[in-house]
């Protein structure tokens, strides 16, 4: 059986994308592009199932659910320029879209969809979920329970037989109902497949591959450890880590991390730029407008490094359609934490090069919580976006200034335990509120943790400890309190004239 955690660029920074959720918007679109490719041809019709008390049912539209789902199925990846458009363009090529809010019994997952999917020749359904970041898991094809996550193509077979294809990483067979589904993951599509045989392709960026080693690290702790052994930082041990999980050699995995950090460089500079000079998107407001001329105006009672990381983050939430975002946790989270390392680089004249690291740090700390929790808020509450979005930040923060191992855990963990039960409440048609304060929020407390670290503070508590308690506390929070639109903030008064407005102006 070949592991399975994370890697930097599939679970941490997630899928380039067009600006929005990466659980929302990427993760829906991914499990398109999977039922597509198990269709195998154009599809006619699309019937998408989603469960009235899971979050795709509750914040429909409002987080463009329905425009992942729809691109995915058409062939057009989370980065694709149509993303927000592809419903229209299903209508060009007289694709039939419908939505049904429907219970999804094979899966238990708030972010659960079925899709059922009509070709010329064939229909195929399959079951998936958005488990965070871009990530996804099938959990059922045509009635076969399975666990795919699109790391590696797979092939399927119905019935009994001796085939197996060249290539292969890994093989196993489901009994069902007295039927037999039997799988196989290859390192790439097998060309001598039988006619009759089903096929997911892989839509990861870095496939599962023949060279991957154990995970590295999953603690705080065991990473300083390795480091102290190797006689050297975090940010050279994250390095072997990822090369260790992706079975890339070191040169490509820091190309890799060099083309994040360009996206996120451009993604934060856009809202200056020509991208930024329109009206904006509906329920989107230009904070960024405002607080650029507050700061020519006034003197910031924050500070000049934290004002100016708040103006490129609230540049980021401007989710300027055509600019290309690294998600993270929170969606756009990527472009927030750059927000605070950029600031912080340009006040010390810091090189790029110790930018590029932290960025290692990041990535290394993100990891550690998608192998320890479900890091999004539909499983862990608010915690799972802005706590471990500021953890990754604070902890980068102090690689990027000098500061030492342990100070980088005692800031991830003040950030992760400030956060720790916060609720998921997005309120429809509410201008991103409160999604908003605690954008600003993790952006401000990652500079003050990483400061309080330096400073010789104690978090008391070591990261992973931080961690599974804010994962304990966040699945006990009721359903209504992780984005469903339901509870918190959305069950105000104000809330729910907002949501019914919002949802009068949906497309059916």
């Amino acid at each position: 059986m070949i592991p399975l955690y994370p890697e930097f660029f599939n679970d941490v920074f997630g899928p380039v994308m067009q600006p929005g959720s990466s659980s929302h918007l990427a993760g829906p679109c991914r499990l398109g592009l999977l039922a597509a490719s198990l269709l195998g041809e154009a599809p006619i019709q699309a019937v998408f199932q989603l469960d009235p008390a899971g979050s795709f049912a509750g914040t429909f539209g409002l987080m463009h659910e329905d425009q992942g789902l729809a691109a995915g199925v058409l062939g057009l990846g989370p980065e694709h320029p149509q993303l927000l458009q592809a419903r229209d363009e299903a209508g060009r090529r007289g694709v039939r879209l419908r939505y049904d809010f429907v219970p999804v019994p094979q899966s238990r997952h708030p972010n659960a969809v079925r899709i059922v999917l009509d070709g010329p020749t064939r229909s195929v359904a399959l079951v998936g979920q958005s488990t965070g970041g871009g990530m996804v898991e099938v959990v059922d094809v045509e009635g076969f329970p399975v666990n795919f996550r699109g790391d590696t193509p797979v092939l399927l077979l119905a019935g009994e037989g001796d085939y197996r294809p060249e290539g292969l990483l890994e093989a196993g067979r489901v009994d069902q109902d007295g039927r037999v589904l039997r799988w196989f993951k290859t390192v790439d599509r097998p060309a001598d497949a039988p006619a009759d045989a089903l096929f997911l392709a892989a839509i990861l960026p870095v496939p599962t591959l023949p060279g991957r080693q154990p995970q590295l690290f999953d603690s705080m702790a065991s990473w300083r450890a390795l480091a102290d052994a190797a006689g050297t930082g975090l940010a050279e041990i994250a390095i072997r880590y990822e090369e260790a999980a992706s079975a890339w050699p070191r040169a490509r995995v820091l190309a890799a991390m060099a083309r994040i950090q360009g996206l996120l460089h451009a993604q934060v500079h856009a809202a200056a730029g020509p991208a930024g000079a329109g009206p904006g998107r509906p329920f989107v407001r230009r904070y960024d407008r405002t607080w650029g001329q507050h700061l020519a105006h006034s003197r910031p009672l924050s500070g000049a490094v934290t004002a100016r990381a708040l103006h490129l983050a609230l540049g980021v939430n401007a989710k300027l359609p055509g600019v290309p975002i690294v998600p993270g946790p929170m969606g756009t989270g990527g472009g927030y934490l750059y927000s605070a390392l950029l600031a912080v680089q340009e006040d010390r004249g810091l090189s790029g090069e110790a930018l590029l690291r932290s960025l290692f740090v990041a990535a290394g700390v993100g990891a550690i919580a998608y192998t320890r929790t479900a890091p999004t808020g539909e499983v862990i509450g608010c915690c799972g976006e802005t706590g471990v979005c500021a953890a990754m930040a604070a902890a980068a923060l102090v690689e990027l200034t000098g500061g030492t191992p342990q100070q980088a855990e005692h800031a991830a963990s003040f950030a992760i335990q400030a956060a720790t039960g916060l609720p998921c409440d997005p309120i429809p048609g509410g201008y991103e509120q409160p999604c908003l304060s605690r954008i600003v929020a993790a952006v401000s407390q990652a500079l003050v943790f990483a400061d309080l670290a330096l400073a010789g503070a104690d978090a008391v508590l070591p990261f992973h400890e931080a961690l599974d308690a804010a994962d304990r506390v966040g699945r006990s929070l009721a359903p209504e309190l992780k984005c469903t639109a339901q509870g918190g903030c959305c069950a105000t008064p104000t809330g729910r004239r907002l949501a019914e407005a919002f949802r009068e102006q949906q497309p059916g």
